[in-house]
């Protein structure tokens, strides 16, 4: 019995889910009047949350009289260079009138019949559990930072008969002895609202660029693998050009989705990059210096996680320029010999523009591939290497 094929919606429901974290509706879904105030409020909680953190930040940076040690610097600078990355991909998914458009465009050339679905293997393209889960363990150790404190403030309680009052961020203070409880359980529901925004923000949008990227790619494995399965010949020459038509119409359709992926994404693709890179490098040497504690293995766990979505941008960056290519290859390969003239020139067109690699790009000019992922982490490694050695 061949498995359900998975619908274009069931493509769209990780990405959408993502974002309902945080109050935010990438796609406009109806919603009952009462569900639609409820996710304005917590949606406004939770800019307003993190506006208020941001803005104690700045000021505990401008102040710096509690920023004392190499540990709070490097953790202010952590905290800094998280901001700017989060921000950056929350403003990138701003453009929800862009990103419907091309949503909107993948769901009409997505296949719509069972056969077609099957012929694309669509199921093969599909979220796999191991990516889900890093989603889940990415989020979760997020969350891990968050509450590590409370937790260990609990644990100091039941062992040592006191409650510390420790909580996430150090710009903010609190003195249990001079300041109400309250207070601290304010301090404790911005710091959640406010990661909460930052986190979804993170990898919400990696997923959406994700989920675009391995539809066109799904797209062009469909193209090589139709060419392949292609056999031409003069006495059905009329047939055989309204196929090859249609591949080269896809293949330029299909450039043209490229590009509209990179002119939302492709803006703030450097600046996350490199804002990633840098949150990994500061995470990295603030728990070496911090050591063996709840803290510094879930920044472990947060290090692991955030190595692996960069990995996965550039992996799916390196899959759609190596499609590209082997379309060309899947021409050369084409069993054309018994085909007539014309079909031979709309050939020539696929190979001329195949020539040209679809890529995903940052900035218009730097591809995203496996070779950008090596070099990030190199960069990173040294970085590191040298915060140390200046540390110690």
């Amino acid at each position: 019995m061949e498995p359900v094929q998975y619908s274009y919606e069931d493509f769209a429901r990780l990405p959408t889910t993502v974002f309902w974290i945080m109050g935010y509706d990438m796609l406009g879904v109806p919603k009952t009047r009462s569900r639609r105030i409820l996710y304005w409020i917590y949606r406004f909680l939770c800019l307003a949350s993190h506006g208020v953190c941001v803005g104690v930040m700045v000021f505990r940076m401008v102040e710096a009289k509690t920023i004392d040690n190499v540990s709070l610097i490097m953790r202010y600078a952590t905290l800094v260079t998280y901001i700017i990355n989060s921000d950056t991909k929350f403003a990138t998914v701003l453009q929800r009138s862009a990103i419907q458009s091309l949503n909107s465009k993948l769901a009409e050339l997505y296949p719509k019949t069972t056969l077609d679905r099957i012929y694309h293997r669509v199921n093969d393209h599909y979220w796999t559990k191991s990516f889900v889960y890093l989603v889940i363990i990415y989020i979760g150790s997020s969350i891990m930072v968050v509450i590590g404190p409370i937790i260990t403030s609990i644990i100091a309680y039941f062992t040592h008969n006191v409650f510390t009052y420790m909580h996430c961020y150090p710009y903010f203070l609190y003195d249990p002895e001079k300041d109400p409880v309250w207070i601290y359980i304010g301090i404790y529901a911005l710091e959640w609202l406010h990661s909460t925004q930052m986190v979804i923000s993170n990898i919400g949008a990696d997923i959406w660029l994700l989920y675009f990227q391995v539809q066109i790619n799904l797209h062009f494995r469909g193209i090589i693998r139709s060419l392949e399965d292609h056999k031409p010949s003069v006495k059905h020459d009329q047939e055989d050009r309204k196929f090859i038509a249609k591949i080269v119409d896809k293949q330029v359709h299909l450039v043209s989705l490229q590009n509209d992926l990179n002119g939302i994404f492709g803006k703030s693709l450097l600046l996350s990059l490199l804002t990633t890179a840098a949150v990994i490098c500061t995470v990295a040497v603030y728990t070496l210096i911090q050591g063996p504690t709840l803290e510094g293995f879930t920044y472990v766990i947060f290090i692991g996680t955030s190595v692996m979505q960069v990995y996965l941008v550039c992996y799916y960056g390196q899959q759609v320029l190596d499609l590209s290519g082997e379309v060309a290859h899947a021409v050369y390969n084409h069993d054309f010999h018994d085909a007539s003239i014309a079909y031979k020139r709309y050939l020539l067109i696929i190979i001329i523009r195949a020539q040209q690699p679809v890529e995903l790009n940052a900035m218009g000019y730097l591809s995203i591939s496996l070779d950008t992922f090596k070099q990030l982490m190199s960069v990173s490694y040294r970085v590191i290497t040298m915060l140390m050695q200046m540390i110690q």
